[in-house]
């Protein structure tokens, strides 16, 4: 291995020390409570050491999300790719499915992010607008397809914030509970998805 390569595991095996000790704190005392002294101490490093890797918790938090993100928009992509011949709300189904099972593999991680209340998962930075990106617009277009075939009705167009935030809260709820580790858990999904999604239809397909 070479020595660039040697480095990059060890920045790498780093963060995810400073990530790992960053969710236990968050779960066990709250975002409030986390600081980079606080990781530190934790991990058995200088705080000088942390600001290396990370300016400051938010930028921590940041980084978590990305993980997860990144994860989620590329199998969003895979599945409109793979799933083109599916009808446009099975894709959503598909994709909205692929979303809660990646942030519930990773319970941990998903609740100290939520915990943190930080507005940046799937939003903008900006305040004064409703939330975008690139995952949010991807929906958006499955959305206006499904109005111009007639599947949903014409008043749900953009409103795949809407749809992300009741995803996010559900999720919440599973990691809470650990409903991941239930035998019925892919029922629960079909369950939920069945009740998010029909509120689209313009008339439920037979």
């Amino acid at each position: 291995m070479s020595i660039k390569a040697r480095r990059e595991n060890e920045k790498a095996e780093m963060k995810k020390k400073i990530m790992d000790a960053s969710i236990e704190i968050i779960n066990q005392y709250g975002y409030e409570n986390l600081s980079i002294r606080k990781i530190a101490s934790k991990i058995d490093y200088s705080p000088t050491t942390i600001y290396l890797y990370y300016k400051d918790k938010a930028e921590i938090i940041s980084d978590m999300t990305k993980k997860l993100y990144n994860t989620v928009e590329s199998n969003a992509i895979d599945i409109i790719h793979n799933c083109s011949s599916l009808p446009i709300d099975k894709q959503i189904i598909e994709i909205m499915t692929s979303f809660i099972k990646t942030l519930s593999s990773e319970p941990e991680m998903s609740k100290a992010i939520m915990h943190s209340r930080m507005n940046i998962i799937f939003a903008s930075e900006s305040t004064n607008s409703e939330p975008t990106n690139n995952g949010i617009e991807i929906l958006d277009e499955l959305l206006f397809l499904g109005i111009d075939q007639g599947i949903f009705k014409q008043n749900v167009d953009k409103t795949s914030w809407m749809l992300i935030s009741a995803l996010l809260g559900f999720v919440l709820c599973i990691v809470e509970n650990q409903l991941y580790s239930l035998h019925n858990f892919t029922q629960i999904i079909e369950n939920f998805l069945d009740i998010l999604v029909g509120g689209l239809y313009n008339e439920k397909p037979q």
